[in-house]
């Protein structure tokens, strides 16, 4: 596993996230022609969703359930990272780091998300004058200031941004605006909504991110540790490592399944198994799919579809001693077909001699 790649990854989705942040603050803060914007958008975005997600995350802090599969598996599903990335983080599957890198990468998007905003705030306000009025039909001031107090109550010390109730009542916008209404500033709310940022949207997500980087650090370097074989001192004889023999003709399957070992589009799925005869099943198991128990307890022999690039991992091979049948390998491209490379064919080979029920067959008219 290369940490150096996970680095590049975590830089790359910080600062689409950032941009993302940026992007929604300022479109929300644009507000009308007179420079009027909505305190109450504000607070969903800067209160009340990072309090919602911060809920979340002390919610999955303490809780003690660890099955993370799915979510793990939905990721890996995703038509959206470069194979070697894929590659990598399909390691840290098989590693059990996944769980510890998903903690981390996900505390990451909150911050970068929070610090978009907060940076795209501060830009609107040097630039413009912004006027902060809330609108609603069915609450008013008495019923929205003790909330307001509530949010506040973590920064008392800082006077200059509390809610203030005249201010609040007076930068509600009206149907039928009252000619007594006083001058009042609406911009004051700024100081509000910027602490507010930093306490709900920033400091937790600072910290969050801080501990579990480090606890997904401390865990790596304890897998490569453990596993880190000492080289001998001196020149051995290389040993040479037997190699399954590829069947060079298409297995007879009448009575079958098939097992998708691979996130495959249906109409390449259809392709691969054209010159075979109907399968009574197809399984989408691995980490694109939810049938392996249902797969394993299918007693029917298997015709297991698996990505050549990938590499062979412990999960299928509990999964392949529980059965018998055929790997076939594919590689491909969008819709079409790609040559096996000779380094990936040589891995597959070494893993299916280790594997006594099953045989390696390559359709050449897929791979040619």
């Amino acid at each position: 596993m290369d940490q150096q790649l996970f680095s590049h990854f975590s830089r790359a989705i910080s600062v689409l996230v950032f941009v993302f942040g940026a992007l929604s603050c300022g479109a929300i803060i644009s507000g009308d022609d007179l420079g009027r914007v909505n305190l109450i958008h504000y607070l969903l975005l800067f209160s009340i969703l990072p309090l919602i997600t911060l809920v979340a995350m002390l919610l999955g802090l303490f809780s003690q359930s660890t099955d993370t599969r799915f979510l793990s598996n939905f990721l890996l599903s995703l038509p959206i990272w470069p194979r070697p990335w894929l590659t990598q983080l399909r390691a840290l599957k098989q590693h059990q780091l996944l769980d510890r890198w998903i903690a981390f990468i996900s505390q990451l998007i909150g911050l970068s998300f929070g610090l978009g905003c907060l940076s795209a705030f501060i830009v609107v306000l040097l630039f413009s004058d912004v006027s902060f009025v809330w609108r609603s039909t069915l609450l008013n001031a008495q019923d929205v200031y003790p909330f307001l107090a509530a949010l506040a109550w973590p920064w008392q010390f800082i006077e200059s941004a509390q809610p203030i109730k005249e201010v609040l009542i007076a930068s509600q916008e009206l149907r039928y605006l009252p000619s007594d209404k006083p001058s009042v500033d609406y911009g004051t709310w700024w100081q509000f909504l910027f602490v507010a940022q930093i306490f709900y949207g920033i400091i937790p997500r600072l910290i969050g991110t801080l501990w579990t980087k480090w606890v997904f650090n401390q865990a790596f370097k304890t897998h490569i540790a453990d596993n880190t074989v000492l080289s001998p001192l001196v020149n051995q004889q290389p040993i040479d490592i037997e190699l399954a023999p590829i069947s060079d003709n298409r297995p007879q399957l009448d009575n079958y399944n098939v097992i998708c070992w691979l996130s495959l589009p249906p109409t390449m799925m259809e392709r691969a198994i054209n010159n075979f005869s109907s399968p009574q099943m197809i399984y989408q198991a691995g980490f694109h799919g939810d049938d392996e128990q249902a797969a394993i307890d299918d007693p029917l022999p298997q015709l297991v579809l698996v990505a050549a690039w990938e590499p062979p991992l412990g999960e299928l091979a509990d999964f392949l001693a529980r059965g018998q049948g055929v790997i076939m390998p594919l590689d491909f491209n969008q819709n079409s077909w790609q040559p096996l490379a000779k380094r990936d064919v040589d891995e597959w080979q070494r893993f299916a001699q280790s594997q006594p029920n099953w045989t390696l067959f390559i359709d050449k008219e897929l791979t040619s």
